[in-house]
């Protein structure tokens, strides 16, 4: 069994105005390089768009993918 967790970010201009899900989340006080680079990663092994972006409501960097 497999659980799934829906989180409400903000958005930024990078986010599609179609929406997307976030598939992770590093916390505000960390270095942001992580959340890039796993947003590289993503989009290079799924061939779907993702990106990473600071949430202050969160405190945290997340990772988007975008909606296709």
């Amino acid at each position: 069994m497999s659980a799934t967790l829906e989180i409400t970010t903000a958005t930024c201009r990078l986010c599609p105005s179609e929406g997307g899900v976030v598939v992770a989340m590093y916390s505000g006080d960390g270095p942001a390089r992580r959340a890039g680079h796993r947003a590289w990663e993503e989009t290079r092994a799924t061939g779907v768009p993702h990106h990473d972006h600071y949430d202050p409501a969160l405190d945290a960097f997340v990772v988007v993918r975008h909606h296709r």
